[in-house]
């Protein structure tokens, strides 16, 4: 199983994360608005543990979901589900050696501003998709 270390930009924050790591990027005007550009977060198969969890300030975003950073810096690290807060998303750019992996999906493809485009083919899939899978998985 494969191990990664990430951190905030000044060091504040840190966590490991294991197993598979998969990449999407979303497009979404929330995380657009909170990175500064489109989310490029990576999710672990085998979970991620946050070292120091008290340095993490959590910002309940949408109805189903919280977004985390650094409370010293204001780093966007995290990204976590209300109703499974264990499946947590990783900034890419936070991991101190981010796995040389192709994106696997684009999210919110909607919604992305007309200012930026990305290469490759990694499928697109619109916000009302992701809903609906999102909707699928709670029933």
């Amino acid at each position: 199983m494969s191990n990664y270390a990430g951190h905030c930009l000044c060091g504040a924050v840190t966590y490991s994360a294991k197993g598979e790591p998969h990449m999407h990027v979303c497009h979404c005007s929330n995380c657009t608005r909170w990175s500064g550009g489109p989310f490029i977060g990576m999710r672990f198969d085998g979970g991620v543990a946050i070292t120091n969890p008290e340095g993490v300030n959590w910002y309940a975003s949408s109805e189903w979901a919280e977004r985390g950073s650094c409370k010293a810096c204001g780093s966007a690290i995290f990204y976590r589900f209300h109703q499974d807060p264990s499946q947590m998303i990783v900034s890419a750019t936070s991991l101190s050696q981010p796995p040389a992996i192709a994106i696997t999906e684009h999210i919110f493809i909607d919604e992305k501003p007309a200012y930026y485009d990305f290469t490759g083919d990694a499928s697109r899939v619109t916000g009302a998709e992701v809903f609906a899978r999102f909707q699928s998985s709670q029933s």
